[in-house]
This record gives structure tokens, C-alpha cells and sequence, in this order.
């Protein structure tokens, strides 16, 4: 199993909260150290983030949003949710019956972004 799959299993780690600020008008995402100010799209893929879905469903019901239909939404719910797993916001489990395993990030988001920049060279 890849650490791509479609059949993880994402929900909000402990700790954190999302919610509406009504001072800033924007939907936030309350972590330890940080607070992150929400896009229309990670707002949606964070909402459903329940601890049910697997990535390949969440893709689905992206898919039947307003956002943009047709799009590649495994991709980019996977990109989203990688990104959130990777600051501490998420956390992942195998769905499907599978032992839930807890998945750790291969590599801390600034190692992947000097990562992506070395290899452009």
C-alpha cells in the first residue's frame, strides 16, 4: 500500500479546531502555534475529513461541488490533505477494515519543498 492511497482515512487531529471567525469573516483552522485562514476548496476538503471518508470518496463528493467539475479531485484532496497531515492538523488511517494505522508524513513540508527546488536545477 502506498502512502498515496486512495483508501487512507483522514480526520482532525486532537487539538484542533475549525471554525467560523466572525471578526475576519473567514472559516479557520485553530492548531498549536498556528492559525491557518482557509481557501473555499481546503475548507471543504477539511469539512469532510470525518474520520469515515477515505480520500477516494471525499474526491467524489469534491466532484459534485461547485468548485470545478471534472477535475482531477484524488489529486488535489490528496495534495490538501498531505499538506494539512504534514502540519499537524491531520491525521490518517487505512480504511476499508484495515488495521487503522496511524500515518506519519515521509518528510516535513519545508524538506519537500527544498526537495521540489533541487530537482528543478
Amino acid at each position: 500500500m502506498t502512502f498515496d492511497s486512495p483508501r487512507w482515512v483522514p480526520s482532525l487531529a486532537a487539538g484542533i479546531r475549525l471554525y467560523f471567525d466572525d471578526q475576519h469573516q473567514r472559516w479557520v483552522i485553530k492548531a498549536p502555534h498556528q492559525v491557518v485562514f482557509l481557501d473555499p476548496v481546503s475548507l471543504d476538503v477539511l469539512r469532510a475529513c470525518d474520520g469515515e471518508r477515505s480520500l477516494a470518496r471525499i474526491a467524489l463528493c469534491m466532484d459534485a461541488t461547485e468548485h470545478r467539475p471534472g477535475r482531477a479531485w484524488l489529486e488535489v484532496v490528496n495534495d490538501i490533505v498531505r499538506h494539512f497531515e504534514a502540519r499537524g492538523v491531520l491525521r490518517c488511517r487505512m480504511g476499508d477494515g484495515d488495521l487503522p494505522l496511524v500515518r506519519r508524513p515521509l518528510q516535513s513540508l519545508a524538506e519537500a519543498v527544498l526537495e521540489r527546488r533541487s530537482s528543478t536545477k
